[in-house]
């Protein structure tokens, strides 16, 4: 009893895995695999806490962790449901094919899919694939044999796996999906650049580059990405606008080659810092950006009296808003390009907002529209109780130590956003005795008024080769960063950094 419901738990995950093959493999015929936008819909509907619990605990993995669980789960659900199902093959085969085309036309809606014939083909192939799966496995002799069993699921998942590279290559052909790849990634017609661009000029004090410390400026494919899709947007450069409307007496908009050509370009870097981030975390970086100021984009539109707010919205449906008011700063950007190459799809290809002294949330990506509201927008993180202005708390954080002979070097970096948006650390203090005594760091000079200050202390050791390490920053003001640790949520880490380091 127990080994035939462990078959039929079997076979009832094999048809699950097939049916999310056949969604794979239909993929190009809709626009999404449908178990992405379930995962994305999950992250969507999740409150703030479990979003900031999640990004602290897995960082980067966060995403593809959950995308992992959802096919877990659809796999599980399968074996279970199959373990039930009726036995009576002339029962269970019509019931099979039923559901199976009601789950699937529902995935394929939550996956953006539209009646017509590439969706009526889609929806074959994914019932398809579990159903032929199923039937091949479930012919065995009432006498079960295990090797029989094995041959028929080695079998299965040859032909099946033949005929999903066949078909979706076919698929991805039809539909010009590699077309659509490159462009997604800042790559058609050579209007949008290639991969991730690593060269940027020499920047920073090279006495700050040792074991463990960052560069001055981030590399385009180590800085990091944090946002609410499981894969970013694919946006056609030869389609895409930017709108700048609303509450505006001059509504206007932009194509892709008008902003890239805009005479007003200008180049920045800044330091942005993921509200998420907790003490001493690595969702933090620093990128030469290129833009045209938010100001001038605005004013061009010549606004209405009454307008209040700026709110930028996004290819995936996010929205942030700021004050119209901050908005007259020359260092607020719509950026275009992320080093010397046109932004990838994960940073916000092909536009994006950039506002100095603020956390990420309120840096949209792949923005296309600008509208001027006469009404408070109520954003997607603020909805979710996160602060809405987002300034970013002093922070300064440990990163590098080295050893040369008996001299001990520590480093790290400090950021301080303010309202203003201008970099104002002034001093970092560092203690190597886990608080008990304090000296003060060398500063690295700025490298820009937006970006973070890199801090080296160097200090003789013969007889030590262990350290606790605290850090704190301090403003231009005589502000000391606060020693009070508090999470994330809702307005950002803040603490001093410790960190044991053996050299």
């Amino acid at each position: 009893m127990h080994s035939r419901a462990g078959r039929r738990g079997v076979v009832g995950a094999i048809a699950g895995a097939a049916w999310l093959v056949g969604l794979y493999v239909a993929t190009p015929l809709v626009g999404e695999f449908a178990p992405v936008a379930i995962a994305e819909g999950i992250i969507v509907r999740s409150p703030g806490w479990l979003s900031t619990l999640a990004i602290g605990l897995l960082g980067f993995s966060a995403k593809p962790v959950l995308l992992g669980g959802v096919l877990v789960g659809i796999v599980a659900v399968a074996a279970g449901a199959w373990i039930l199902w009726p036995h009576n093959r002339q029962v269970a085969t019509p019931l099979a094919v039923v559901a199976g085309l009601g789950l699937t036309a529902t995935a394929l809606a939550v996956s953006g899919g539209r009646f017509s014939a590439g969706t009526a083909l889609a929806l074959a192939v994914a019932v398809g694939f579990p159903l032929v799966a199923s039937r091949l496995l479930s012919a065995a002799d009432p006498s079960p044999d295990r090797r029989r069993f094995l041959r028929r699921l080695g079998a299965v998942a040859v032909v099946g796996t033949g005929s999903a590279v066949v078909l979706r290559a076919g698929f991805d052909r039809l539909t010009d999906r590699g077309r659509s790849a490159a462009v997604a990634g800042g790559d058609a017609g050579g209007s949008a650049g290639g991969a991730a661009d690593r060269s940027t000029p020499s920047v920073g004090d090279p006495r700050f580059d040792f074991a463990g410390m960052p560069p001055a400026v981030t590399p385009a494919d180590e800085h990091y990405v944090v946002d609410i899709n499981i894969r970013p947007p694919s946006v056609d450069p030869d389609t895409w606008t930017l709108d700048i409307d609303g509450a505006v007496d001059e509504p206007y908009s932009l194509s892709y080659d008008d902003l890239r050509g805009h005479d007003a370009s200008v180049e920045q870097i800044t330091t942005m810092l993921c509200i998420s981030n907790t003490v001493g975390g690595n969702l933090i970086g620093t990128a030469r950006w290129t833009g045209i100021q938010l100001s001038d984009l605005v004013a061009d539109a010549t606004p209405a009296g009454g307008a209040v707010d700026v709110v930028t919205h996004a290819a995936d449906g996010y929205s942030e808003a700021i004050p119209l008011g901050i908005v007259e700063r020359e260092d607020i950007l719509i950026a275009h390009q992320m080093g010397s190459a046109p932004l990838t799809a994960e940073h916000g290809f092909p536009a994006r907002l950039l506002i100095p002294g603020r956390y990420g949330m309120k840096m949209t990506k792949w923005i296309t529209r600008i509208e001027l509201s006469e009404t408070e927008h109520d954003a997607y993180w603020e909805q979710r109780g996160w602060n809405e202005e987002a300034i970013v708390n002093t922070m300064s954080y440990v990163r590098g130590a080295e050893r040369d002979g008996d001299r001990v070097t520590v480093g790290g970096v400090a950021f301080g956003g303010l309202e203003t948006g201008v970099e104002e650390i002034a001093a970092v203090e560092v203690s190597v005795d886990g608080g008990n005594s304090w000296s003060e760091a060398e500063l690295e000079e700025p490298i820009a008024p937006h970006a973070w200050r890199r801090w080296r202390y160097a200090f003789e050791a013969p007889d030590r080769n262990e350290f606790e390490v605290v850090v704190r920053a301090i403003t231009r003001d005589g502000d000391v960063q606060s020693e009070e640790r508090s999470s994330p949520r809702p307005n950002g880490a803040t603490g001093w950094h410790r960190r044991s380091v053996r050299v």
